[in-house]
């Protein structure tokens, strides 16, 4: 272990004395790594020589977050690492716990509540999972013995709220009101459930027209979440689609003149779903609820669109569970006795 910067800005010591690791921000919020070496150096010189007490077993709370997020950003695509650091930053921000021993059970339940005043329950769960997550993660690593709040449960009913998504008239509405450029991004998003950058990233070369499917690879350019591959049938219309669109470059939808494609589809479709008079606050992600939804809505097995929307586990596919009960009414009739 050694000097190493965290957050881009300031350096932090890690290094081990007599058994015991010892991993602290370098204070006076020194920014030169020559400084910082040399105030480990005096640290640890100062630990082994006796003359300064090695710290007592309370940890503090800002380098073993540093130390989780490091491994989240090597371990995890971008999106689920900005997700971890927002819930972690976000729980110390408002708890201002500095201190291990300050997150216990009682002030988690506290924490929860005060919380639940503000967001949603799948929110506070989301806040809490990650928590627990990172001392799981850190029980693993070696640097705590055990998870302070491994006890905690997360809120029951949090992910069974009411999903929304767009009915048939509200497709056929938003292709009709959509642009040229907008309509097939619109399409493919409702037959195959991709994330946003999924779709932005989606190159020619991830289209196997031969055997009718998409490949959701994993690669430097565009990590998936989980770092997941999945392939996703085409059907007969977004394949006339896609056959159709002009190759400006190696992106499926990319701007005019080719590019990656960042910017302005939110606001676009936004704009169509303006124009065709559509009261809900549709998203880009409610695209992929209404993938799935209608899915459900016509029979196809959860583990089915599990796969097909990349979950890592059936609890979050489970959300759509309750859009299909007359199929689980019907699946009672065919048996045989």
């Amino acid at each position: 272990m050694t000097i190493r910067k965290r957050y881009g800005k300031y350096y932090y010591t890690d290094f081990y004395v007599r058994g015991k690791r010892i991993a602290i921000k370098v204070p006076g919020g020194i920014t030169d790594k020559r400084f910082a070496q040399e105030y480990e150096n005096d640290l640890k010189l100062k630990m082994l020589k006796g003359e300064i007490g090695l710290p007592g077993s309370d940890r503090d709370l800002e380098p073993l977050i540093g130390l989780f997020l490091d491994y989240s950003q090597t371990n995890k695509a971008p999106s689920s690492f900005k997700r971890d650091e927002l819930a972690l930053r976000t729980f110390t921000t408002i708890t201002g716990f500095s201190k291990l021993s300050q997150v216990t059970p009682r002030a988690l339940e506290k924490y929860k509540s005060d919380r639940l005043k503000s967001i949603s329950k799948r929110s506070v769960n989301i806040e809490i999972k990650t928590l627990k997550a990172m001392f799981n993660r850190l029980v693993k690593m070696g640097e705590i013995k055990d998870n302070p709040v491994k006890s905690v449960p997360c809120l029951s009913g949090a992910d069974t709220q009411k999903i929304e998504f767009l009915d048939e008239e509200e497709i056929k509405a938003l292709l009709q009101s959509a642009s040229p450029t907008m309509q097939p991004i619109i399409y493919a998003f409702l037959k195959t459930g991709l994330r946003r950058g999924e779709l932005v990233h989606l190159e020619w070369d991830d289209i196997d027209f031969r055997n009718r499917q998409i490949n959701v690879v994993n690669n430097d350019a565009h990590q998936t979440k989980w770092h997941r591959e999945r392939h996703i049938p085409i059907d007969d219309k977004l394949l006339e689609i896609l056959r159709s669109l002009p190759r400006k470059g190696k992106y499926v939808f990319p701007t005019k003149d080719g590019a990656l494609r960042k910017n302005n589809l939110l606001r676009e479709l936004k704009r169509a779903a303006r124009l065709a008079g559509i009261s809900k606050d549709v998203t880009l992600h409610m695209l992929r609820h209404t993938f799935a939804s209608h899915l459900v809505i016509n029979g196809v097995s959860l583990r089915v669109v599990k796969e097909l929307l990349g979950h890592s586990n059936i609890s979050t596919t489970l959300r759509y569970s309750h859009l299909g009960p007359e199929h689980l009414n019907g699946a009672v009739e065919k048996l045989p006795f």
